[in-house]
């Protein structure tokens, strides 16, 4: 049975052992954005922990480094509780930040979902 819930900056979709997470409304995820929707994507991380976490980046056009380490903390909160995470549906601008920090061999990107 799937679930939808929201949080004020982005929507969370529950069906089974799998999560997406649509951030798209955001545009930007700059310093101000991040502060806003690190806690909740944190705690969202610690409670579904053993599943698998899709975050949709679909309408993302920047993303600052404070960001990058917030999914790097996301990543490690799911991996170490078995779970896993996949980013979809990058900017090609987007893309090109984890590729030249090398973030892209960390993390699985897809381009759609699946």
């Amino acid at each position: 049975m799937a679930s939808a819930s929201s949080d004020q900056f982005f929507n969370v979709e529950r069906l089974g052992n799998d999560v997406k997470v649509d951030l798209s409304a955001l545009k930007v995820l700059d310093e101000s954005a991040v502060q806003k929707i690190r806690e909740p994507l944190l705690s969202l991380a610690h409670e579904e922990c053993a599943a698998h976490i899709t975050l949709d980046l679909q309408g993302i056009e920047y993303i600052t480094s404070s960001m990058l380490e917030t999914l790097i903390q996301i990543r490690r909160t799911v991996k170490d509780g078995g779970g896993r995470l996949t980013l979809l549906h990058l900017q090609p601008q987007v893309l090109e930040v984890f590729q030249v920090t090398k973030l892209h061999e960390l993390f699985d990107i897809q381009k759609e979902n699946g």
